[in-house]
């Protein structure tokens, strides 16, 4: 069964702005439109080297800021965790990568990649971000497919992390009520009522600099889960970062067949004081309706 993505967007052709693609290592990548570049190459860490092709810094050009973690890759999930084992493995540390694919679809660059992480043999992960011209958003989709049984105390996906860029964050309640606060007076609304696990988009926002980051959830498929709810944590040096946990806290056998697949939107965007989220959420209306339907082969 192939999933393929068809762009449907209702958007004017575009021809002016073409993606500039650097390739300075074997998977990693660095792509540039006239909004944005993401760095998708390769690190040294802790003496380490590291080309697992995810992202690692987006720099959102009309601001001149570059958005990351200092100590991280910016891009760390999908990302999971045996029952015993002292800590999780995800995409953001995923060295070798087995198999690595890129091509062009007209003028969308796809980067994709697949293969196992050393420590969990178990499962086969494949992940694809797909990069457009003239676009303040990127895609990325990911598959989990389980082979082997094995029990696992987190499975999350859709998680990014960063320094501290934004004052305020945003997110939907189940009524479709929005949310605007900052990240010290969320704590009592978010113990109140968590962000739903499928909650269609959230959103970093800094109303002083008048720029914005958030996720728009496509399509999200899970054959298990447990406590499934989307967290908003604050990490090292003030870093803070969204993740969205699929299974959480109960050791949970995964059988052969078990699957866990997700696409999304990421997207770099305006804000005003009056209207902090205006131009995001016509994306999110846009992108919801239009654009990515999955077709089974």
């Amino acid at each position: 069964m192939l999933l393929l993505w068809l762009l449907v967007l209702s958007i004017p052709a575009v021809a002016a702005d073409k993606l500039k693609i650097e390739k300075p290592d074997r998977v990693g990548r660095v792509i540039e439109n006239q909004y944005f570049i993401a760095d998708l190459s390769h690190r040294t860490i802790r003496g380490v080297e590291e080309d697992s092709g995810t992202l690692r810094a987006l720099t959102y050009k009309p601001f001149g800021v570059t958005l990351l973690r200092t100590q991280h890759r910016m891009h760390w999930a999908p990302n999971l965790q045996r029952a015993g084992a002292s800590s999780y493995k995800g995409i953001g540390t995923w060295h070798p990568v087995q198999t690595f694919q890129e091509s062009h679809e007209g003028d969308v660059y796809v980067h994709r990649r697949e293969g196992y992480l050393a420590d969990y043999p178990e499962v086969k992960i494949e992940a694809e971000y797909r990069f457009l011209p003239d676009m303040p958003f990127f895609l990325f989709w990911s598959r989990m497919t389980v082979e082997k049984p094995l029990t696992v105390t987190l499975l999350r996906n859709n998680e990014m992390t960063m320094d501290p860029f934004f004052t305020h964050l945003a997110w939907p309640s189940r009524d479709g009520k929005q949310h605007i606060t900052t990240f010290d007076d969320r704590k009592p609304l978010l113990d109140k009522e968590p962000i739903a696990a499928d909650a269609p988009w959230v959103a970093f926002l800094n109303l002083d600099k008048g720029y914005g980051y958030g996720y728009i959830m496509l399509d999200s498929q899970a054959t298990r889960t447990v406590k499934p709810d989307i967290t908003i944590s604050d990490g090292e040096g003030n870093g803070k970062y969204w993740s969205r946990h699929i299974i959480s806290g109960d050791p949970t056998l995964l059988h052969p067949g078990d699957r866990f697949e997700e696409r999304a939107a990421y997207v770099l965007f305006r804000v005003s004081k009056d209207d902090p989220l205006r131009e995001f959420l016509e994306w999110q209306r846009r992108l919801r309706a239009k654009f990515v339907v999955p077709v089974k082969r």
